[in-house]
This record gives C-alpha cells, structure tokens and sequence, in this order.
C-alpha cells in the first residue's frame, strides 16, 4: 500500500510528470528564444510564474458563472490521471483493458474543462475564445481518434501495449495527422487560434488570476508532456528506459519547437479545412490497416 502511494505520488507518479512537464515547458521557451535570435526566459522560469501566480490573489468577476472555479480543476484533474495511464517507460502506472479508449475520453474532458472556464468567466473575450476551441476541437478530435483507432488495430488491443516498432515508419500519415491534432489540442502555431493574444487578449483565460490561472497553466504544461508521451508510446516505438524515453520526447519537443517558430496563426476556417483534409489522410492508413 505504501509502496503503490509512492509510485503514485512521487515516482513514476505524479511529482516526476509535474518536473518532467514544467522542465519541457521551460526548455520550450528557451529554445524558441534562442531561436529567434533572443535571450528569452530562464529554463525554470515557469516554476516562478507558477509560485507567483499561487501567491497572488484570485479575482472572481461579477459576471462569472458557477463553473469559474470548478472547471480547471476538472481541466487539471483529467490530465493528471491521464499521466498516470500513459507509460513513460515499458508501460504506465495504472493500466486496465481498454485504457487507450479512456485516455482519448479524459484528454477531450481536459481540453473541453479548459474552454468551459472561458464560458464560466462571462469574458467577452474569454467566450469568444472558447468558441474557436471548441470549433477546432470538433476537426481535430476527429483526426486524433482515427489516428488513436490505427495503433489500436495494429497492436490488436484497445489499450496501450508496448511496441519497440516505429509504427510512424510504417502509417506515416496516420503519424502525421496525430502530430497536427497534437499541435491544435496544445495550442501550438500555427494552430494557436483559441488564445491569439493580438485579437482575444488571452482567450479562455483572459478572466483568470492567482491559483485559478496557475492551475490552468498547470493543466496546459502537462498536457503537453502527456501528449508527448503518448506519441512516444504509440509511434515512436515506446521507451525501455527514461534515457531512451527522453531523447525521444526531446525529437518531439524539437519538431514542436520548429512549429512553434516558423509558422504564423491560421484563421479559424483554414484550421477547420486543414483538418478535415488531413481526416481525409489519415482515413487512408486506416484502411490499410483494417483491410490490408
């Protein structure tokens, strides 16, 4: 028992995603900068915005819903059980049949929690920005199960088995649409379209202060690096040892990094019709996998 509330909490647990997720975020900033020719950001600057933003006060506007408070926790809470199934190295902490169904559920329950804060603030703003992620949501999600459904089939299991086979060598396209739904369910340019900051302020979180905005920043973090795990799990031939584990998620990281810094935001219609094209793409590899 006490051994099983180790591995939870602290390693491979809990604390190990939270150091892994705020490190990734920080070397994200810092690369980017170093990119654009800028000194940028300490590597751990996120661990001070993070106590910064849980020592200010939170501020709740008149204009809020019920849900202001409630929903990042969910957003928060959906993530970090996500962190517990996802394998970082053999195989996650928590595994059952058909977990990989589940982790696609609560990865949608993340993302949906974290635009329905942007509703509950009463933000015009904030509204305005959860629209356009819901709507980008309702392409990409699409992409990303059928991508999800490929794996699925090859490994013949609705859950996340380990498979040393780059499977992105052999369904490049179903690979390829899994990394554009990636980069829409992180926000990452150029499909960074629910918080453009020159339109929308901040977008779901323009309402947001103190711990309520750390939270979500929290959320956002290790959804990323969960999102990352999981392709490394899925396409990139799973990891049997952190080493391994990390160079892998760091080739992710950087191929987040290149979108990060060369492309520019789409309008929201372009977004859509990118992935409804790409559902297209993707459809191709999974007809090959079911009937070839």
């Amino acid at each position: 028992m006490i051994e099983t509330m180790f591995n939870i909490l602290f390693y491979p647990g809990i604390l190990l995603v939270l150091v892994l997720s705020i490190l990734y975020f920080g070397i994200l900033r810092k690369l980017a900068a170093v990119m654009q020719n800028r000194v940028g950001p300490p590597i751990i600057q996120p661990v001070y915005d993070i106590i910064k933003l849980f020592g200010k006060e939170g501020v709740v506007p008149h204009q809020s819903g019920y849900g202001f408070s409630i929903w990042p926790v969910i957003s928060l809470s959906s993530v970090l059980i996500v962190s517990l199934i996802v394998p970082i190295v053999f195989s996650g902490l928590i595994s059952f049949n058909g977990d990989l169904i589940f982790v696609l559920y609560m990865l949608v329950l993340s993302s949906l929690a974290y635009y329905l804060s942007g509703f509950s603030s009463g933000n015009p703003f904030g509204i305005h920005g959860a629209i356009r992620g819901i709507v980008q949501m309702i392409a990409y999600e699409i992409v990303l199960a059928m991508s999800i459904v490929v794996v699925a089939v090859v490994n013949n299991s609705a859950s996340i088995v380990y498979n040393s086979n780059w499977l992105i060598n052999s369904y490049p396209l179903a690979g390829f649409g899994f990394l554009l739904a990636f980069f829409a369910k992180i926000e990452m340019p150029p499909f960074h379209i629910p918080g453009s900051h020159q339109e929308i302020v901040a977008g779901s979180t323009a309402e947001y202060t103190g711990s309520r905005l750390a939270i979500l920043e929290l959320a956002h973090m290790i959804k990323t690096f969960v999102l990352i795990a999981l392709m490394v799990s899925l396409y990139l031939g799973g990891a049997s040892s952190l080493l391994i584990f990390v160079l892998k998620s760091i080739f992710v990281l950087f191929v987040i990094l290149i979108s990060r810094v060369i492309f520019a935001r789409l309008k929201i219609n372009q977004a859509v019709n990118i992935y409804w094209m790409s559902g297209i793409i993707v459809f191709i590899d999974l007809f090959r996998v079911i009937f070839f």
